[in-house]
């Protein structure tokens, strides 16, 4: 096993109604909180009153800070900067799912940077850690990106729309108010791009060269299961406290620093290819890695069979009868997609409007810099082999 160094700081508050404790939780961070939310739903549903009215009655200040988008770009977050500036806010409060969490970290750490000038290019283009940052805490409203534990985010370039990634200690969150009541009025297409989310993340972090860790295998191995499980059920009983419960803590589970210690950090071969899908179409997150997941599979497995059929019978219930590795490899593809296209996820780019003739300029978006993959290096023509098979 790797050796590995843990610190998993953010104060959960896990259950039916603990939003209402926002105030209490948030006064002890700072007076002057900015409010990041998304669209109309969080006002539509009461949520945003809610909010602010346990942040006044903790004596809290509260300044609005509405309006992020899906895929949020760098822009966005410079204005809420202005506004943040003007009203000399000490603290951030996201309500809402990964864009709007990951849209307050980057703003977070802008707030305090010593040349706002200079914050992208150090941060997102050349990946210094984030070491310094407004406090900011969480009332999560979409299971998916575990943003709420994590210490990254990820905001797209202004002009390109093409996903960028800053990280570093100060943008884990202080506090988190996940409350699975909040998310059983999804609609079952954000849901369903939920479920595909953490259920990637679990997998990023499973194929990995490091072989030496099978307790946290074991872990990643049961918590995918749940999901698989689970799934499907959340979608077919959207009111159900108990499953919401279960995918809620899923998803946290699956991107928090606790399942990926000692295993060199992962593969993220699938989010790198996504990120860049998602600049080339407004495709969500999820349904991108539903597409993209099974072709990787496809290219990399014979490259490593032992890891992937260890997989297809821990985590899928496929036997492992005397019978050809291809041939469990195509019944652990097709229970994949099968599983996504159960969501109502797409499984090919041609589906999300994806013209061939793009696929070359996707490739090199996403790995013409560098290489992408820990499990095995995938440069551009790589990648473009794996898109061609999604394709």
């Amino acid at each position: 096993m790797e050796a590995f160094d843990l610190l998993f700081p953010t104060y959960i508050r896990f259950g039916r109604d603990v939003v209402d404790q926002v105030g209490e939780a948030v006064k002890t961070l700072g007076r002057t909180v900015l409010v990041v939310y998304g669209q109309a739903s969080v006002v539509r549903s009461g949520l945003l009153q809610r909010v602010t009215q346990s942040l006044a009655s903790s004596g809290c200040k509260v300044v609005d800070g509405g309006g992020v988008k899906p895929n949020p770009t760098y822009d966005g977050v410079q204005k809420l900067a202005e506004i943040a500036y003007q009203y000399q806010v000490d603290c951030l409060l996201a309500v809402g799912g990964g864009s709007v969490i990951d849209t307050a970290k980057a703003l977070a750490g802008l707030l305090v940077h010593s040349d706002p000038d200079t914050y992208w290019t150090n941060h997102f283009e050349q990946y210094q850690p984030i070491k310094e940052a407004l406090p900011i805490a969480v009332v999560l409203t979409i299971p998916a990106s575990g943003s709420e534990t994590s210490d990254s985010c990820v905001i797209s370039e202004s002009e390109t729309g093409l996903k960028r990634i800053a990280s570093g200690p100060a943008l884990v969150p202080r506090v988190s108010l996940l409350d699975p009541m909040l998310t059983t009025t999804l609609p079952a297409y954000q849901t369903a791009c939920g479920i595909s989310d953490m259920l990637s993340h679990l997998m990023e972090r499973y194929f990995t060269p490091l072989k030496e860790n099978d307790l946290t295998g074991r872990l990643l191995e049961s918590v995918m299961r749940h999901i698989i499980d689970n799934g499907p059920l959340v979608l077919a009983h959207p009111a159900s406290y108990h499953l919401r419960s279960e995918i809620m803590w899923a998803g946290t589970l699956a991107h928090s620093n606790l399942l990926d210690r000692g295993r060199g950090g992962g593969d993220w071969a699938c989010h790198m290819m996504e990120h860049a899908l998602s600049g080339f179409c407004d495709v969500a997150h999820g349904a991108g890695l539903a597409i993209l997941t099974p072709a990787w599979m496809r290219t990399v497995a014979p490259l490593h069979p032992q890891l992937f059929l260890q997989y297809a019978h821990r985590v899928w219930n496929i036997e492992l009868p005397q019978s050809s590795f291809e041939d469990i490899l195509d019944r652990l593809i097709r229970s994949l997609q099968t599983f996504y296209q159960s969501l109502g996820l797409p499984t090919k780019l041609r589906e999300i409007g994806v013209e061939e003739a793009e696929l070359p300029a996707l490739a090199q978006a996403a790995a013409g810099a560098y290489p992408i993959g820990c499990l095995e290096q995938l440069d551009a023509k790589h990648v473009l082999a794996v898109l061609q098979l999604a394709y």
